[in-house]
């Protein structure tokens, strides 16, 4: 049997910092885009499993399924396996279109594909709901990394999610449906910048929870003010107003950099310089930061001009659509 899935990445995580455990409760609006990670998984005799890592251009075996061990060696991939509880020889290969590190969600969209693509396999073709929750676990509880509830669910779900959490991890999610005029518009006007160099986005989740401890401080006001940030976003899209929309990514923004000085860098106030000068209007640090990419909204027929000077600059350019349907899943047929 051979089993193909693909998910999305996520772009514009409008109160991203407000999904996670040391928030307690928060509110985000992040939007799916078509740059996919993709899993392929092939049944082979036996109870070995072999994963092939191929943006790194490594190769995991395990020699027995039952009993996967982790070593920090894409122990995201061996959980998925081990907790899927798949008993039959696998070859699985993975393969994103990001850079790693690009800041857009990429190991939760890894997590869900392979997920997704197990739960085929073994029979229990899992919801969109229950997968993001289930990649969220494998994270947190079976590895122990620190990471939000948001990436997920964007994963799963596809398209444009206003994602609230009540109380850490509980999500409610509300699918938001623009009209085509607006998806049009992003579209034709939205660009993703790649700064050159990935990062950790556990890392910088540490730094950022140790500036909490004061209630006081900046860190504390600025995760207050990312609470609001979701519904400022939501309420510009439904309107299709893009200049509330870049106003909602400069406040984000802003409020992202109070949280810590390393969720910037030289490079990605380089871009939106750059960026700006040519003409942007809005622009947003995806996810935790500490590198990574950045999302420009420019004037109407402006985005070829930006791109271009970007690029003089050698910095990469992420081409990309919205992404309006949920992971997928499905069987090769015999001969393809």
């Amino acid at each position: 049997m051979i089993i193909q899935s693909r998910a999305a990445n996520r772009i514009l995580d409008f109160g991203g910092w407000t999904d996670t455990h040391f928030a307690g409760h928060g509110k985000v609006l992040n939007v799916a885009v078509t740059l996919f990670a993709n899993v392929t998984v092939r049944t082979v005799p036996g109870r070995s499993a072999t994963i092939n890592v191929q943006d790194y251009d490594e190769k995991v075996f395990i020699q027995n399924i039952l009993r996967i061990q982790y070593d920090g060696q894409h122990d995201i991939l061996k959980a998925a396996l081990k907790v899927m509880d798949i008993e039959r020889g696998v070859e699985v290969s993975i393969s994103a279109d990001v850079p790693p590190g690009c800041g857009t969600g990429s190991s939760a969209a890894i997590s869900v594909a392979l997920i997704n693509a197990l739960s085929v396999l073994s029979g229990q073709f899992l919801a969109a709901h229950e997968i993001a929750q289930l990649a969220h676990r494998i994270e947190t509880k079976e590895l122990g990394y620190e990471c939000g509830i948001q990436d997920q669910y964007a994963s799963a779900y596809g398209g444009v999610n206003l994602i609230d959490m009540p109380s850490y991890p509980t999500a409610n999610v509300s699918p938001i449906v623009l009209s085509s005029e607006m998806v049009a518009n992003l579209e034709t006007q939205l660009l993703l910048v790649y700064e050159g160099k990935g990062h950790l986005s556990s890392d910088v989740h540490r730094k950022v929870i140790e500036g909490l401890r004061d209630p006081q401080s900046s860190t504390a006001r600025a995760l207050d003010g990312l609470r609001s940030t979701a519904e400022d976003a939501r309420r510009s899209l439904m309107r299709g107003d893009l200049r509330a929309l870049a106003d909602a990514m400069d406040y984000n923004n802003a409020l992202q950099k109070q949280l810590h000085p390393a969720i910037t860098t030289e490079n990605l106030e380089r871009i939106e310089a750059i960026a700006r000068s040519r003409g942007a209007i809005g622009a947003m640090i995806n996810g935790a930061g500490g590198g990574g990419s950045i999302t420009l909204l420019c004037r109407p027929g402006k985005k070829i001009e930006v791109a271009a000077a970007l690029r003089a600059e050698d910095f990469r350019i992420l081409p990309f659509s919205l992404a309006l349907k949920p992971a997928h899943a499905w069987v090769v047929s015999p001969g393809e």
